[in-house]
C-alpha cells in the first residue's frame, strides 16, 4: 500500500475509532453560533464574541486522537478501545500514523468554524458596545474601517460599527482553534515519554480553564482592555502576518512531532 493510500485508510479508522469524539464537536464550537442566535449584527460586548469558553475541551479531544495511548491508565481504557495498540504493531509508518491523527484533529476542530466563517458572509457587518475607552480607541485604529456610531438605546456607550465585523471575528476563531491545537499537538508530544504525563496533563488542563479567568479579572480591576482583545485587535491590524506565521509553526510542529513520535517507545 502507498503512503497516499495508507493515510486515507487511516484517516477514517480514526474518524470511527471513538464516535464520543464527535460529540465534543458540537460542546467545542457551541459559542461560535452565538453571533447568529439573534438574527442581528448588533451584539452587546465585543469580548464576548472574541473569547471561548469551551477551548479547555480541546486538551481532551488532542489527548484521545493524537495520543490515545495516554488514556490507558485513565480507567475508561481508550486506547484498548481506539485500537491503537493493533495499530502499533503492525507495519504501519509511524509518521503516516501521527499524520493521520492529526489531520482527524484540525478536521474535528477546523469544520465548525469553516462553516460559520462561510456563512459569516451573509450577514458581514457588526455593531458592538465597548464600554472601556482605551479599548474603543485601540478598536478604531487598528480595525480597519471601525467608526463609533450614536447607540439607539439611548447609552452613553456608543456603538463601534466595523464592517465586515461578523467576517473578521470568524477569521479570528479560526485563528484561536488552530493554535491552540498547535500548542496541544506540541504539548502532548513533550510530556508523552515521561512518567508522570497524566498528572502534568491534568494540572495543565486545569491551569488553562482558569488562567484567563485571572488575566481577565485583572483586567476589568484597572479598567483596560482585556487580554483576548488587545489580542484580537493586533490580528486585525496585522493579519496576512499572523496567517504567515502561524504556517510556519504549524509546518516546524508538525515535522517535529512525526519525527518525535517515530522515535518514541509506546
Amino acid at each position: 500500500m502507498n503512503s497516499a493510500k495508507q493515510l486515507w485508510s487511516l484517516f477514517k479508522f480514526n474518524t470511527t475509532m471513538n464516535p464520543f469524539i464527535w460529540f465534543m464537536l458540537f460542546g467545542l464550537d457551541m459559542p461560535l453560533f452565538i453571533p447568529y442566535l439573534t438574527g442581528s449584527s448588533y451584539h452587546t460586548h465585543l469580548s464576548s464574541l472574541l473569547q471561548v469558553q469551551t477551548l479547555f475541551m480541546l486538551g481532551l479531544a488532542g489527548m484521545w486522537i493524537l495520543a490515545p495511548e495516554m488514556a490507558q491508565s485513565w480507567g475508561a481504557n481508550t486506547g484498548s478501545f481506539a485500537g491503537t495498540e493493533f495499530l502499533l504493531t503492525r507495519a504501519i509508518d509511524r509518521p503516516i500514523l501521527y499524520r493521520s491523527r492529526s489531520m482527524f484533529l484540525y478536521l474535528l476542530v477546523l469544520l465548525i468554524p469553516l462553516l460559520s466563517l462561510l456563512y459569516s458572509h451573509s450577514n458581514p457587518d457588526l455593531k458592538v458596545t465597548e464600554y472601556v475607552k482605551s479599548a474603543q480607541q485601540l478598536c478604531l485604529s487598528s480595525v480597519p474601517g471601525a467608526v463609533l456610531q450614536p447607540n439607539p438605546s439611548g447609552s452613553r456607550s456608543p456603538l463601534i460599527s466595523i464592517p465586515g465585523g461578523n467576517v473578521l471575528v470568524q477569521q479570528w476563531q479560526i485563528w484561536i482553534f488552530a493554535v491552540c491545537s498547535l500548542a496541544v499537538q506540541a504539548l502532548l508530544l513533550v510530556i508523552y515519554p515521561l512518567k508522570r504525563r497524566l498528572l502534568i496533563f491534568y494540572t495543565l488542563f486545569l491551569t488553562s480553564v482558569f488562567v484567563p479567568l485571572f488575566f481577565d479579572f485583572h483586567d476589568i480591576h484597572h479598567d483596560s482592555p482585556v487580554t483576548m482583545e488587545r489580542l484580537f485587535f493586533l490580528f486585525a491590524a496585522h493579519q496576512p502576518l499572523f496567517w504567515i506565521l502561524t504556517t510556519a509553526v504549524f509546518l516546524f510542529t508538525q515535522l517535529a512531532c512525526e519525527r518525535r513520535f517515530t522515535r518514541l517507545e509506546q
